[in-house]
């Protein structure tokens, strides 16, 4: 039963930063590979502010929310000048930064060594200290981020993000401010992975720059991609699909150093049959707007 909560637990976190990815890369076609880094520092800004300041619940999430906004607008500030691939290398340049920070800010976020004990918080009188009441608090701020997207997509803001990853120029000649959908998309982005990022620092109570590295960007984008980029219940159901699927792997009776690589190879061929079988529906020429 425990192991059950945890994939769930695992499962909720994995919804939210799935999701808040799928609005800029899926909907809005923005190649964002700093979500890791807006992912990492919603986790260390809880870190800091449980540890350090004794800071309840809400207040870290008050201070992860505008920590998480902070960093998209200065990313956005920057790399909104830049399109398509270019867009993609100047938020990968990003988050390298980030990691760099992460592990030579000694000071401030403890390296290598990382930021222990991270107290578990209580919310409206649930006790998170116990992993049931954990996942209950989880999936509720998950349902609410899901119908939060739900009818954003429905939305003429949402619908106006489509179409400018459809025809930017047309989009624009509508009357559509496309720099300004653009950016509100990245920072709502960005704030659902620092949200999914203070889940996460709170659930292992430990968290270091190994946990954000390059490789939990690809895992982030093998969601999208076999879920279909922005497709709601696309990267819904896959995000259960890459987090149970290599449970089983658990149970077989292999080496650690044998073990870890041959779940990134399950992943890796799992991205590679997705793209392979389905090339032309990852990004349909036409959407329904």
């Amino acid at each position: 039963m425990d192991y059950i909560i945890h994939l769930a637990i695992l499962c909720g976190i994995y919804m939210i930063l799935a999701q808040g990815l799928n609005i800029s890369f899926g909907m809005g076609k923005l190649f964002n590979l700093a979500h890791v880094a807006a992912y990492a520092i919603g986790a260390y800004a809880t870190a800091i502010c449980a540890t350090d300041y004794g800071f309840n619940f809400f207040e870290s999430f008050l201070v992860t929310i505008i920590a998480s906004a902070f960093f998209s607008i200065l990313v956005a500030g920057i790399a909104m000048r830049l399109s398509d691939d270019y867009f993609a290398i100047g938020t990968l340049a990003f988050s390298f930064v980030v990691s760099a920070l992460l592990i030579n800010w000694k000071s401030l976020t403890r390296g290598v060594l990382g930021i222990p004990g991270i107290p578990r918080p209580t919310v409206f009188g649930f006790d998170m200290a116990s992993n049931i009441n954990f996942m209950i608090v989880v999936w509720s701020f998950a349902l609410v981020v899901l119908c939060f997207i739900f009818i954003f997509r429905l939305s003429s803001f949402g619908r106006g993000l489509i179409m400018q990853s459809e025809n930017i120029y047309a989009t624009g000649a509508l009357g559509v401010n496309v720099l300004q959908v653009k950016t509100l998309a990245f920072v709502i982005s960005s704030c659902l992975a620092g949200t999914a990022g203070m889940f996460f620092a709170y659930y292992l109570n430990y968290i270091d720059p190994s946990s954000f590295s390059l490789a939990e960007m690809v895992f982030v984008l093998t969601i999208i991609i076999v879920g279909q980029p922005g497709s709601f219940w696309g990267v819904f159901f896959a995000t259960f699909f890459l987090v149970l699927i290599p449970e089983p792997l658990r149970f077989v009776e292999l080496p650690a150093g044998i073990l870890g690589p041959m779940r990134q190879l399950l992943f890796a061929l799992i991205l590679y049959f997705t793209v392979l079988l389905r090339k032309s529906h990852l990004f349909p020429l036409r959407r329904h707007i």
